[in-house]
């Protein structure tokens, strides 16, 4: 057998080490498939569309296939790249979609970070940025750059919880990693800053990883978040998608029985019908 091959998915599932498998396990604790049907209108299952880093592909490219199938998503910016198209961002957001949190420039080496440094010139500025442009009632959800959940030096609980109590500070209610199976609602009602999701196509340019993925979640009766950066008429590198195969997803979806919402709105759905009585 060769040298193992480390996606970055298993990059991650090492780099969080305890905190993640500590999550699996509950989720895995008992049989998803025996919780009764409880997904608005009757649905098998929730699905969330995400689009990271707030890229002129995902406005030329996704956002008219998604306009086509009535649906809304869930688009995570950076500061960086939304405002040289912010006027398309509000835009977007006034139909409906949810624009969120990405920070402002999407550090992804972050050990050399202390706590306020990184609340300060990403957490807050991104937040007083959407503020500004797209009003303070929007849900208030996150996506961790390059799905790294360590911030600062320490071990890795030490820095997961670092990271925790900036975006708690900030009034994050759910936040969303690059990895990990459907959720299971009353998990991510416990854990909702450590919210699994897929990259279906980070790797190859194929439609099976994710059909795999969303019927798991479907036979589950779970929540499946997706994740996409690029979307352009050919792959060409990781985190790419294809409009072709963009679009045969979407299409799979399209004939689930599944609730596809934006994440916020499905979280805020979530966090009332499975989470913990006050």
């Amino acid at each position: 057998m060769g040298s193992p091959h480390f996606s970055r998915r298993s990059i991650f599932t090492l780099l969080t080490g305890g905190v993640a498998a500590a999550a699996v396990g509950e989720a895995r604790a008992g049989e998803i498939g025996t919780l009764p049907r409880a997904w608005p209108d009757g649905a098998k299952a929730a699905v969330s569309l995400t689009y990271d880093d707030g890229l002129n592909s995902q406005l030329d490219n996704a956002v008219p296939e998604l306009k086509r199938l009535g649906w809304k998503a869930t688009f995570f910016l950076t500061e960086t790249n939304a405002h040289w198209r912010l006027a398309d961002w509000e835009g977007l957001a006034h139909d409906g979609n949810e624009v969120a949190n990405h920070t402002m420039t999407h550090p992804c080496a972050l050990a050399g970070y202390s706590a306020g440094r990184f609340q300060s010139t990403e957490i807050d500025r991104m937040e007083g940025y959407l503020d500004q442009n797209f009003g303070p009632d929007r849900a208030r959800t996150f996506a961790y750059p390059c799905g790294y959940l360590g911030l600062g030096r320490g071990g890795r609980h030490e820095r997961y919880a670092r990271y925790r109590r900036v975006l708690e500070r900030d009034g994050v209610v759910a936040a969303r990693t690059t990895a990990g199976g459907p959720n299971r609602p009353e998990v991510a009602a416990a854990d909702p800053l450590h919210l699994h999701a897929f990259e279906p196509t980070y790797e190859a340019d194929g439609v099976a990883p994710a059909i795999r993925y969303l019927n798991e979640t479907v036979a589950q009766g779970g929540w499946a978040i997706l994740v996409f950066h690029d979307v352009l008429p050919a792959w060409r590198t990781d985190g790419d998608t294809s409009v072709a195969t963009h679009n045969k997803i979407l299409a799979h979806i399209a004939g689930l029985d599944v609730w596809c919402a934006p994440m916020g709105q499905v979280f805020d759905y979530v966090e009332t019908r499975w989470g913990r009585p006050a």
